[in-house]
């Protein structure tokens, strides 16, 4: 008999962003291991550029059903009236990179995002689509018989129809992608911080399960909400597979390169920036035409790393590539010299970064700029992939220099942890979660 799983998330394919990826890679290799994965997402995106080749690489037994999200903006609501489309897509083409809002350039943009935030996007900006999730999601348990309801957040609002689903006969996994509440913007003790908190405490109690992606989660929840829940189950994300093709070295890339990939977040610091200077401006380095690769949304990055390219004479050694599938991000990065994680020493010690479990996947080594201690040097470490740019600028500069000159040693990954950051494993591990569940309950009659 086959086995359901309802997967819960407002990002999904053709959509091409980081909170797209652990959800997609669950669905496509979940079949793998006799489940049925159907999909519940948004009908609309506002946001983020597209793929389209994402959906065909589904398997067949894959369902995604899509019901009405109308953003609590005025855009949405012009859209929903008959307006002109001024989604991301529909303003900036397919090819086009960015988010379709912007950065607010004048006070009165401020003000009004700022209000938006405050009275219409409560608890997320996905309440809308909530409603109309819940609906299609009780119909779905109540036909199709699910087992496991599994939702992916952020957004609190995925937290809200998994509960809500609970209550309708289907036990219930909050997959948790942030710490919410931990790194939240919301002003502390404010209606909407109030409304978020209460959903994740919610959730903490009551989910049958709740998976994480960063170990560091389960400890900041306890600081928070206190110990009022089981420990959450690790499951790192991992690289897909499928994706990773033998080859020879990409004929348009003779010299060597570093791969920074994803946005450039204004949080970063300028250690390896300024560490990169100084190394480029010995000549030995400059002869080898070694550059950094920035790959991600064209539009974010080079106008967040301009005045920093500018400030330290980096014009000549950083290229920019914009976003692209995952399979063309692999590719570059299986010919790079290393990865590239620098958000700084001071900052996201609870982050198992995207681009880091990328590259652990494919077991290959990290210059890194990271707090000690760290989410992401334990994982670095326990991989042996990471090369760390520690202690002061000059120290930073002369280990960034021996690894460049191929001076410094490079230790042999550990397989067995890399194995850990694969998509395989990663649903392995969520299909254990699952059939541990369904063997505490007695199964339905289909």
């Amino acid at each position: 008999m086959k086995r359901f799983v309802l997967i819960v998330t407002p990002f999904f394919a053709p959509q091409n962003h980081a909170a797209v990826f652990r959800a997609y890679k669950l669905a496509k290799y979940l079949p793998r291991f006799g489940w049925t994965p159907i999909v519940l997402t948004a009908g609309s995106q506002y946001e983020y550029n597209e793929d389209a080749a994402s959906l065909s690489e589904l398997p067949p037994e894959v369902e995604v059903v899509r019901t009405r999200y109308i953003e609590p903006t005025l855009r949405g609501m012009r859209m929903a009236l008959g307006g002109s489309d001024r989604t991301f897509r529909g303003t900036k083409g397919d090819g086009a990179s960015g988010n379709a809002n912007g950065a607010p350039t004048s006070f009165v943009k401020r003000a009004y995002q700022s209000a938006v935030k405050s009275y219409l996007q409560i608890p997320d900006a996905y309440w809308t689509w909530a409603n109309t999730a819940i609906a299609a999601g009780r119909k779905l348990i109540r036909d199709r018989k699910i087992d496991i309801v599994y939702t992916s957040c952020a957004p609190y609002s995925s937290l809200t129809i998994g509960r809500s689903l609970q209550k309708a006969g289907a036990p219930w996994v909050a997959d948790f992608r942030d710490p919410l509440g931990y790194s939240s913007k919301t002003p502390n003790g404010s209606y909407l911080e109030n409304r978020q908190s209460r959903i994740v405490r919610e959730a903490l109690r009551h989910a049958n399960a709740v998976t994480v992606l960063s170990s560091s989660y389960d400890g900041i929840f306890r600081r928070l909400f206190g110990n009022t829940h089981a420990s959450p189950i690790f499951i790192p994300t991992g690289i897909d597979e499928d994706l990773l093709k033998p080859g020879g070295s990409n004929a348009c890339r003779t010299n060597p390169y570093l791969v920074f990939a994803g946005e450039y977040l204004p949080e970063y610091d300028t250690s390896f920036l300024e560490a990169f200077a100084q190394a480029i401006g010995q000549q030995e380095i400059r002869e080898t035409k070694i550059k950094l690769l920035v790959i991600g949304t064209l539009e974010i990055n080079q106008k967040r790393l301009a005045p920093l390219i500018e400030k330290f004479g980096l014009q000549r050694w950083i290229e920019f590539v914009d976003q692209m599938p995952q399979n063309k991000v692999y590719e570059l990065l299986r010919d790079a010299r290393a990865g590239v994680l620098i958000p700084g020493v001071q900052s996201f010690w609870w982050a198992n970064f995207a681009k880091m479990t990328d590259y652990i996947g494919m077991r290959k080594p990290v210059l890194a700029v990271v707090p000690d201690p760290s989410e992401a040097r334990t994982a670095l470490t326990r991989s042996r992939l990471g090369i760390f740019l520690d202690g002061t600028p000059a120290q930073r500069a002369r280990r960034l220099s021996d690894f460049l000159l191929g001076n410094h040693a490079v230790a042999f990954p550990d397989d067995l942890e890399c194995q850990r950051y694969t998509a395989y494993r990663q649903v392995q591990s969520f299909v254990e979660v699952f059939e541990s569940l369904t063997a505490q309950s007695p199964r339905r009659k289909r």
